[in-house]
């Protein structure tokens, strides 16, 4: 007989997971901030909105890239809590920066340090979840971590809509108190105890690993699908708000709740990715996201023309895109199966940031075709490319193995 497998936050897992999510909703929350307040920054500095904010932002992205490629090494060579602390330690001095910019090279300097400490966190986090969860349990709390991201996002729009415009706040003082997430660090210390034992069993591998042969095929297909969801992402999901409020004259309130609204939804679509994945396989479950996600755009694209008369019609209709975005829970697993230790986190770390950094130059393009339709049909015909042909690309993967979890913290030597 077999001995049941441990409950889920057993074994001082409950810490670990507790201090990976808060890392990576800070960590987010900051990133998604910026783009939720930077018509504020931008008038208050004295600069344009797309031919200097709109490239801080994108260098910023870029930025992530450099910052995951440190980061994942340091977590691969080192120690996973020590590349976080790093990560977390880095995009808290970038938000306290951000707070005190004071025109254009400042805040650029600001949002390219916020970068390179957002860039390891996500990859990071996943990788531990990885080896301390086996099974069917592993998908499950891939998809709890993931979902710290529609939490982020709402917490971001809550603060920019309702907190930054009272009298007094303003967009410097919720970056100033961002800053103080570097706390999340002092935790670390305590949320995963002892050495890492990840690193310390893992012989090292050298970062061109990752296009040896044996990972080649893997490393291609997981860039090519996280960069298309990334596109989708950035170019659809993250700009639309500023589009209702351009375009459509929506105002911030509205804005604001319905963005609590359809992070809700997916909210409860990352967690549900996690639980349906374990139980009807992950690759077929995101290709179902992938197809709802590619048919709320398509929903969103014919209530358009609405959206003034009847926006909570509109709000409602977006809804379905939340459901498909649980997708975003699969990728924290595939990197996890497809990858050794000793790259694990520079892979999933580097490959999730890079699809960021590459938005530097498709995010420019995607509003040159809004500005010239005058609509937002543009964005959201690239959103649904970029579902289906995820959906097509993720077939492609090799077939893998969930890797061996390690022994529960508490049976860690001191």
């Amino acid at each position: 007989m077999t001995e049941p497998s441990p409950g889920l936050l057993a074994n001082g897992r409950g810490k670990v997971l507790l201090f990976c999510w808060l890392g990576w909703v800070f960590d987010f929350y900051d990133l998604i901030l910026f783009a939720f307040t930077k018509r504020a920054v931008a008038d208050d500095l004295g600069l344009d909105l797309v031919s200097e904010v709109a490239w801080i932002e994108g260098w910023s992205l870029f930025a992530t890239a450099i910052g995951a490629l440190g980061a994942g090494r340091i977590a691969d060579r080192i120690g996973r809590r020590q590349g976080m602390v790093v990560s977390i330690v880095l995009f808290s001095v970038g938000a306290l920066l951000t707070g005190l910019a004071g025109g254009y090279w400042s805040l650029f300097l600001a949002r390219f340090v916020t970068g390179l400490g957002v860039g390891g966190e996500w990859g990071i986090g996943h990788a531990v979840v990885a080896e301390h969860w086996s099974g069917r349990q592993r998908d499950r709390v891939h998809g709890l971590l993931q979902a710290g991201s529609p939490i982020a996002m709402a917490l971001a729009a809550s603060v920019a809509c309702f907190l930054a415009p009272l009298p007094g706040i303003g967009w410097r003082n919720v970056f100033l108190a961002s800053a103080g997430l570097a706390v999340l660090a002092l935790f670390g210390r305590v949320a995963m105890p002892g050495p890492d034992r990840a690193v310390e069993r893992a012989a090292p591998q050298p970062f061109v690993a990752l296009f040896a042969p044996a990972h080649l095929r893997a490393s291609l297909v997981l860039l090519l699908v996280i960069t298309l969801h990334m596109t989708g992402f950035w170019c659809v999901y993250a700009e639309l708000p500023r589009y209702l409020m351009g375009m459509h004259g929506v105002t911030k309130s509205d804005v604001g709740f319905y963005q609590i609204q359809v992070n809700s939804v997916h909210v409860f679509a990352d967690v549900a990715f996690g639980f349906l994945a374990a139980r009807l396989g992950r690759i077929r479950v995101f290709v179902a996201f992938c197809l709802v996600f590619a048919f709320g755009h398509w929903l969103v694209l014919g209530a358009l023309d609405s959206i003034t008369a009847d926006f909570s019609t509109f709000a409602l209709v977006v809804t379905a895109m939340g459901l498909g975005a649980g997708t975003w829970s699969c990728f924290g697993a595939l990197f996890g199966s497809h990858y050794p230790v000793a790259l694990r986190a520079t892979a999933a770390a580097f490959f999730y940031a890079l699809a960021r950094a590459a938005q530097l130059p498709i995010k420019p393009q995607i509003s040159g075709w809004i500005a010239a339709s005058d609509s937002f049909a543009p964005a959201l015909w690239v959103g649904i490319a970029c579902a289906l042909l995820s959906a097509v690309l993720v077939l492609l993967l090799p077939r893998s193995r969930d890797a061996t979890t390690l022994p529960p913290p508490s049976e860690a030597r001191p």
